[in-house]
């Protein structure tokens, strides 16, 4: 994560299961969708993609390509770029083939690593100790982003509902729980709709409704104007469509940007109502430690920003 007081031009991600792009039709109908999305850059999750259909893909698409291959039938994910968005493109690294592969770019010399992530469904967590060793043992003067399908859940309380209480995937689940908690990433979506349930994925065989596919950020991407996550239906896939829109000013600009004020803390009544916060969202039932912290963030900010707009009324 870096601190900079650069403005953050506008960017839109997003992120796409879409079940298998070898058939050609369904290839070319998918990226006709994509191509009307607003979206800047598309993370594309087990695309079915190989060499040989490699020139197919760049005659059905305009903009960049950056292919992480897999078998004609299995895994393979890729980034789309759209034309004339602006973005240079400064190095592409596959880390587990047909799984995981990271962009490095630059926007109005902003610089982001963008990670493509697309799990397994089985209980290891190789795939997501690799990507998190190389995202984050490179020199870091860029804001880092990991989107895709991680095929677990963060919190089984809040993201998923039928079959076994816990996601069979438990290990991931704890390993990712405590990337989020150590290295300073939130889940976005989780922040920016608290406890609600949400899901993006339905498993009509086994009846299960689950959040697989999400983005985690740098903490840094949540003091912005706009760092806003959505999803929707997606195309011929039993997954979701899940997008990130971030826009955001440099520190001096004020308006917009929030910053914890800290002279509320001499103040015996905040603090004591900060401490019912902690202590009621901590009754509720959370799995993960850093689901638990980012809904305590959001709900101390929301109180900070009312305690805030209320003393100014009363001078």
């Amino acid at each position: 994560m870096i601190e900079s007081d650069r403005p953050i031009p506008a960017l839109r991600i997003g992120s796409f299961n879409c079940n298998g792009l070898g058939n050609r039709n369904k290839r070319d109908l998918v990226l006709n969708w994509l191509k009307n999305k607003p979206e800047e850059i598309f993370l594309l999750q087990e695309t079915h993609s190989t060499p040989k259909t490699e020139e197919d893909w760049r005659r059905a698409w305009e903009g960049e390509i950056l292919f992480n291959h897999g078998s004609s039938n299995s895994n393979g994910e890729i980034f789309l770029f759209k034309q004339n968005a602006g973005i240079k493109i400064e190095s592409h690294k596959i880390i587990v083939q047909g799984r995981t592969s990271f962009v490095e770019i630059e926007l109005n010399a902003v610089k982001y690593c963008i990670v493509n992530v697309y799990c397994p469904n089985s209980n290891v967590t190789m795939v997501v100790e690799n990507t998190f060793a190389e995202a984050l043992g490179r020199p870091r003067d860029d804001y880092l982003i990991l989107a895709g399908d991680w095929n677990t859940v963060l919190c089984n309380h809040l993201d998923k509902e039928g079959g076994n209480p816990s996601h069979s995937n438990s290990s991931r689940q704890a390993f990712l729980n405590t990337m989020i908690a150590e290295y300073g990433l939130s889940d976005v979506l989780r922040l920016a709709r608290g406890d609600t349930r949400l899901y993006t994925h339905i498993n009509k065989q086994h009846k299960t409704r689950t959040r697989l596919d999400f983005f985690l950020v740098d903490d840094s991407f949540i003091k912005l104007i706009v760092c806003q996550p959505f999803f929707t239906h997606g195309y011929n896939s039993d997954h979701s469509y899940i997008s990130l829109n971030i826009q955001g000013s440099s520190i001096d600009r004020g308006k917009g940007y929030w910053k914890f004020n800290n002279s509320h803390l001499e103040h015996e009544n905040f603090t004591n109502c900060v401490r019912e916060i902690i202590h009621d969202t901590e009754s509720q039932s959370y799995d993960s430690y850093s689901g638990l912290w980012d809904v305590i963030k959001m709900k101390i900010k929301d109180y900070a920003i009312r305690y805030g707009k209320n003393a100014k009324k009363k001078k």
